[in-house]
């Protein structure tokens, strides 16, 4: 079983709202989606920060093939 330090952060285009990184930065941490959309938001909302750093992960961040099979376990 991957942990945290050997999976790959990618994009989840099949289940995004946007590009994918909130749901595949999720993944990555093995907690559910709506929290790190939470606080995306609250980094947009407060500090002005959060879309500039959405954006470029959007653009630098390869993408999953396909969802894994345990992603909404998760969710």
């Amino acid at each position: 079983k991957e942990n945290i330090m050997t999976s790959k952060f990618r994009r989840m285009t099949n289940e995004n709202w946007l590009g994918g990184v909130c749901a595949g930065l999720a993944y990555w941490m093995k907690i559910p989606t709506w929290i790190v959309r939470m606080l995306w938001f609250c980094l947009i909302w407060i500090y002005g920060i959060g879309a500039g750093a959405y954006i470029l992960l959007w653009i630098f961040v390869p993408e999953w093939d396909r969802t894994p099979e345990d992603y909404h376990k998760l969710n």
